[in-house]
């Protein structure tokens, strides 16, 4: 049954732990790869372009100094062939003025800037009308100095278009300067955008990985605390659906366990009554000498039998209570009774176990009318007595005090035993906590007496306080508090 519950459950998760705790690494981890993308990317482009803008700028800045440099060679080489007029300064000329086209030509054909190239070709235009006037007095002789002086005009086009260049490196470095930072607002853009994003997916992940553990928490303490009657249902990663079906497994087992030992408290405590109720009124009968004169021995054991009948008499007296609040509503029976009577009445029932003991009752007991549900307030006082006249020791002391606090009314029991140890004073109101018995109380409790009193207490609006021991009483001094009106 369990393995087929198991089953179902798996059509509706989603992956097991492993799987949501690697989702959501990689869907945290998601903001921070675009991020670093996008600044690989943005870098990249920035680099691209920084280096081919800074290259054309550089080489036409270069390729204008040596267009420059080249004239004036050219202008060198001329004005020597014209003085010397050796055909070899000639031939010099013409292999500058070569480099000088070859130079002006790649300008030409990398130039991205319309104005530059019109301005290299006016360049070109005014050389190559230099040339012809220079090859033609080369052939006619001679060539005069005015002829040459036309070289002075085109060394001021180059270094103009060589300033242009420089000018412009200025303005590209600025703009590059500008790319850059909008590149670096960019990136602290998207550190500010994905780190939040991401943190924001982490705690989202953590939210819906820690809910079904949370929740399974709760379904464990209230297993432990509420009880077993609100049913585990895990959604969530598989492994914790598994769990919360292996949990709402073992609720439904302790549900059965918890029906099965409410059904034999119920079955025992009714089988027990008739035969206690047998007992008693045999021991009754021996005692009152019907059935002929006892002699001292013989009496001696129908006191123990009768001690024994007591406390058998209040075992099952709290088991039947427990049995009750547990399958039904402890609903009131309210009256107006004089509460120190009912406290009388009850030392009376417990005369004999006093005598055998020879304890010493010492009561203050004003006379206080309150209005509750006499037989709850009975079992209530007389598992508080009870349990100090189980744990004096031979020849000691219980004490009785019976006083009001504006409207409650306050009833100490205190004794004078071994007390109660400080690591088991949260324990002894839980249903059926044992405390260590004194041996010479020879029928061990069924640990339900101080959780009778707690809940029916609780029932009346009141409660039960565990006093420090003082000189007087040096063991377990019980402080109950009751509203003098109980309300309905």
């Amino acid at each position: 049954m369990l393995k087929k519950n198991i089953s179902s459950n798996k059509i509706f998760t989603i992956g097991s732990l492993y799987q949501w705790a690697l989702a959501s690494c990689v869907i945290i981890t998601l903001p921070l790869v675009f991020a670093v993308i996008f600044t690989v990317i943005e870098v990249t482009n920035y680099t691209e372009q920084s280096q081919r803008t800074l290259f054309q700028t550089v080489n036409t800045t270069e390729s204008s100094r040596l267009i420059l440099n080249r004239l004036i060679s050219m202008e060198r080489s001329i004005r020597q062939f014209q003085v010397l007029n050796e055909p070899e300064l000639f031939s010099a000329y013409q292999d500058h003025r070569t480099r000088f086209l070859d130079i002006l030509m790649s300008l030409k054909i990398q130039g991205q800037d319309p104005v530059l190239v019109k301005k290299l070709e006016h360049l070109q235009l005014d050389e190559n009308q230099l040339y012809q006037i220079i090859l033609f007095k080369y052939k006619t002789p001679p060539l005069t100095g005015a002829d040459l002086n036309a070289f002075d005009p085109l060394s001021t086009q180059a270094r103009l278009l060589l300033s242009e260049g420089e000018k412009r490196v200025a303005l590209e470095a600025t703009a590059l300067s500008a790319i850059a930072k909008n590149v670096q607002e960019k990136l602290i853009y998207s550190a500010l955008a994905s780190i939040p994003l991401a943190l924001l997916f982490g705690l989202i992940f953590v939210h819906l990985l820690l809910r079904p553990i949370k929740k399974i928490s709760l379904a464990i303490r209230n297993l432990g605390e509420v009880g077993f009657e609100q049913p585990i249902s895990i959604k969530g990663p598989q492994d914790l659906v598994e769990l919360g079906v292996h949990l709402e497994w073992l609720r439904q087992r302790l549900n059965q366990l918890e029906d099965e030992k409410q059904q034999f408290i119920m079955n025992i405590s009714h089988e027990l009554k008739t035969p206690m109720a047998t007992l008693k009124e045999g021991t009754d009968l021996l005692a009152e000498n019907v059935v002929g004169e006892l002699n001292a021995e013989q009496q001696e054991i129908i006191q123990l039998m009768e001690l024994s009948n007591i406390t058998l008499y209040d075992l099952v007296a709290n088991l039947l209570e427990y049995q009750k609040i547990i399958y039904t509503k402890a609903d009131l029976d309210l009256s107006v009774f004089e509460l120190n009577t009912l406290i009388d009445r009850i030392i009376k029932d417990y005369q004999l176990p006093l005598k055998s003991k020879n304890i010493t009752l010492k009561s203050n007991l004003n006379i206080f009318y309150i209005r509750a549900d006499y037989d709850k307030l009975k079992i209530i006082i007389s598992n508080v007595f009870s349990n100090a006249l189980k744990f004096s020791p031979q020849n000691g002391t219980i004490g009785l005090t019976l006083s009001d606090h504006d409207h409650l009314i306050q009833l100490n029991i205190e004794d004078q035993g071994l007390g109660i140890p400080k690591n088991i004073q949260p324990l002894i109101f839980d249903d059926f906590y044992q405390g260590s018995s004194p041996q010479a109380w020879t029928i061990k409790g069924s640990g339900l007496g101080l959780a009778l009193v707690k809940h029916y207490l609780e029932v009346h609006n009141g409660s039960i306080t565990l006093l420090k021991p003082n000189k007087k009483y040096c063991g377990a001094r019980f402080s109950l508090l009751l509203p003098k009106n109980m309300e309905t």
